[in-house]
């Protein structure tokens, strides 16, 4: 069944008023017709069932709440390095299939784009739409939030409980369980810091592992920029969710 977040302003009583994107979307790309019912989910993450009772107006009536839990039971921080071309709304994407809360695109020493927060500012309205199109189909609980892009100075303000970055350097050299040991002590929250297709240089990493992120490898391959987050986000979706 369809499913939409909606903002608690948008309800009044049990009756739902459909944003413009939500009523465009169900009335001309899903054809549904008074009667038919979808899933909404409020800000505080609750679903319920909910009836169209007025196309024209674009009006639901919110029926019972759904008992769902889709969420990860830890917080997942991605700080991502911005990558060329539209790599990034790839991550976005898959990043919030599998179970990520918080984005943060990071611009470091050997990012091959440059971004000011004014220009990131007129693409973020894209982005958020990417984030929930695909919060709604993999049936999250809420919406994964994204920052402004930060340099290596702010990266303090978004560490967890763990904290690790992957590093190429640790995969060359053979180093296999520094992600796995981190992983074993992981109880409320944790970051993951992937660079962009550059790499980080050795400073980033000396400023990093001082911050207390920890530098592991990813096994005996190298990954390329958009393949190494995902990796560990289903890394850490196995150990939460399947182990």
């Amino acid at each position: 069944m369809q499913r939409y977040f909606i903002k608690d302003a948008s309800i009044h009583d049990d009756i739902i008023e459909m944003d413009a994107t939500m009523h465009k979307h169900l009335s001309k790309v899903m054809r549904k017709k008074v009667g038919d019912q979808v899933i909404v989910v409020n800000e505080e993450g609750q679903f319920f069932l909910a009836t169209i009772t007025d196309l024209d107006q674009g009006l639901l009536r919110k029926e019972q709440a759904i008992d769902e839990n889709n969420e990860l039971d830890v917080d997942v921080t991605l700080v991502y390095g911005l990558p060329k071309g539209d790599k990034f709304e790839f991550i976005l994407q898959k990043a919030t299939e599998l179970g990520v809360k918080r984005i943060v695109p990071f611009l470091s020493a050997r990012s091959l784009i440059k971004m000011d927060e004014k220009r990131f500012n007129k693409k973020k309205e894209r982005y958020e739409k990417i984030i929930q199109e695909a919060a709604e189909q993999s049936h999250r609980n809420i919406l994964p939030s994204i920052t402004k892009p930060i340099h290596i100075g702010e990266l303090n303000h978004y560490l967890s409980e763990i904290n690790v970055v992957a590093y190429e350097e640790e995969a060359k050299q053979g180093e296999s369980s520094a992600f796995h040991q981190e992983l074993q002590k992981l109880t409320k929250s944790i970051t993951i810091v992937v660079g962009p297709e550059g790499g980080f240089d050795e400073e980033e990493i000396k400023i990093m592992n001082e911050m207390g992120i920890v530098s592991c490898g990813l096994g005996k391959r190298i990954m390329r920029s958009e393949t190494a987050p995902l990796y560990m986000l289903s890394v850490i979706g196995y150990e939460r969710e399947l182990v």
